[in-house]
């Protein structure tokens, strides 16, 4: 039975997810499943919208205007075939592995899995909630499968977004998206555009790595680094699959001449003051774009599966450029930023020379500088990738998962939506120089999406190479998780 209300929470909308919490029959069962800190943030948010969870209010409806598009593992994917939820339930965490793709990124390694997204996560639940509680706004959440390419996925959008237009009576729908959709959604219109943009109303884009995030150079590099669960999650979700993830290495640093300080029309050129460095790229010191350059001990055909897929990273950020570059004004005029700074950030890694020469330990740049958009960061995405030019721009100082579900981000987000003015920072600096009061910049569940840790996503406690201790620590985590008591695991995030 407690099984089954796990799934079929986690397969439900978000509306239906807070009808179940505000169910007392199975109260015990989802907080077993969610954790208790976590179950008490959904009872809250629950209660939040009660009225309009009432049965005598089914018939009153916000129109659906608005698509919301979630980050990478924000979208849960599940097997049509072999059951369950395989990203990231605790409970099929041995099917994770499962998830490789094959080389050209379009399909599962194995075709007999059948691996299709599902529904959004759990952890953009105080965002929805507030959609629930406005008269003016109805939404729908758009699951993909973010380990496939993005113009894979940019179809599918695309239908989802006409579908909506003409359900309800032909009037502009929105775009709201975090993270890794956001480029899902650039993707969509650069592919799509002349028959989307009659269609659109306004959209925003929360900490997207428009540019990519070096986040993801680590996980290539060194794996699942950065905090203890994630150091987990690298037991179960090996490295050739995470090699497979087109989606993923999508968000790769963009190439020199693409990425911010990089390129020969820019009026104030990246340089780096290190000696030693033979590549300058604000995110690395040797060419990201290159398989030979990571040095991951991989066999010829692993090496050339693995520069087919950078290949085509490099090719998806240089067209996703040159399309904004040639979208009109007025249509960036219909954009909004919210970039999140105040936090410590993986910026750069560089390899250092050791003994005759060799290039083979990276060293990592995360310290913060002040008034450096390379050198300030969300935890995940440096402010330099965060930026898009010409469109409109907000800040504040808030964690990167936990963004849209801060109340000063999804409130200006639905003030720009409804054209009126918004009450974020214009500057960075105006954002971490402004006085906070109680709470603000803090997630409405923090527990609930991961962001309840002091320091979330930026710490890095060693386990590039860990040491006895934290092996250890894993150990006793992964005993933890076969039994079951570690509900956070499901919470785990790349980017």
């Amino acid at each position: 039975m407690e099984d089954d209300i796990g799934t079929r929470f986690m397969t439900a909308t978000s509306e239906e997810r807070l009808r179940l919490v505000r169910d007392g029959y199975q109260g015990a069962a989802l907080k077993r499943h969610l954790g208790e800190e976590a179950y008490e943030e959904y009872s809250k948010l629950a209660n939040r919208v009660s009225r309009k969870l009432d049965v005598d209010h089914l018939g009153v409806r916000a129109p659906k205007n608005l698509v919301f598009v979630p980050g990478i593992m924000g979208s849960l994917l599940q097997s049509q075939t072999k059951g369950g939820i395989w990203w990231i339930d605790a409970r099929t965490r041995h099917h994770i592995n499962d998830l490789r793709l094959s080389p050209d990124g379009l399909a599962d390694a194995n075709a007999d899995d059948q691996i299709i997204p599902c529904c959004v996560d759990t952890s953009y639940e105080p965002f929805q909630t507030a959609i629930l509680e406005r008269e003016d706004l109805g939404h729908v959440a758009f699951p993909y499968d973010w380990r496939k390419t993005f113009d894979s996925n940019a179809s599918l959008l695309k239908e989802q977004v006409v579908q909506l237009y003409e359900n309800n009576g032909n009037r502009p729908v929105h775009l709201v998206a975090h993270s890794m959709g956001g480029l899902l959604v650039r993707a969509t219109l650069m592919n799509h555009g002349q028959e989307l943009w009659p269609k659109l109303g306004r959209l925003v884009f929360i900490g997207t790595p428009h540019y990519g995030s070096p986040a993801i150079a680590g996980y290539l590099k060194n794996h699942l680094w950065g905090f203890e669960l994630m150091a987990l999650l690298g037991i179960y979700l090996g490295r050739e699959t995470f090699r497979s993830l087109w989606g993923a290495l999508s968000m790769l640093p963009a190439p020199r001449g693409v990425y911010p300080g990089t390129r020969p029309s820019d009026p104030e050129p990246w340089s780096s003051d290190s000696s030693g460095d033979w590549y300058d790229h604000p995110c690395a010191n040797f060419d990201m774009y290159r398989a030979e350059n990571w040095k991951l001990d991989l066999t010829s055909e692993q090496e050339s599966q693995l520069q087919t897929i950078l290949t085509g990273a490099a090719e998806f950020h240089a067209r996703l450029y040159r399309a904004h570059q040639e979208l009109r004004q007025e249509l960036r005029n219909r954009m909004l930023v919210i970039a999140g700074v105040g936090y410590k950030t993986l910026f750069r890694l560089s390899y250092e020379t050791r003994f005759f020469g060799r290039w083979e330990h990276t060293a990592k740049v995360t310290s913060r500088v002040e008034g450096d958009r390379h050198r300030e960061g969300d935890g995940r995405v440096p402010l330099a990738s965060a930026e898009l030019e010409n469109v409109t721009k907000r800040y504040v100082r808030a964690v990167h998962g936990g963004l849209p579900n801060v109340r000063e981000v999804y409130e200006d987000v639905f003030s720009w939506l409804g054209g009126e003015s918004m009450n974020l920072p214009t500057s960075a600096r105006a954002a971490l120089g402004a006085h906070l009061a109680p709470g603000a910049g803090k997630s409405d569940a923090p527990h609930l999406d991961g962001t309840a840790e002091a320091s979330p996503y930026s710490d890095d406690p060693g386990y590039w190479e860990p040491e006895e201790p934290a092996k250890e620590r894993i150990n006793i985590l992964q005993d933890e998780l076969e039994r079951q008591e570690v509900p956070a695991f499901d919470r785990v995030r790349l980017l």
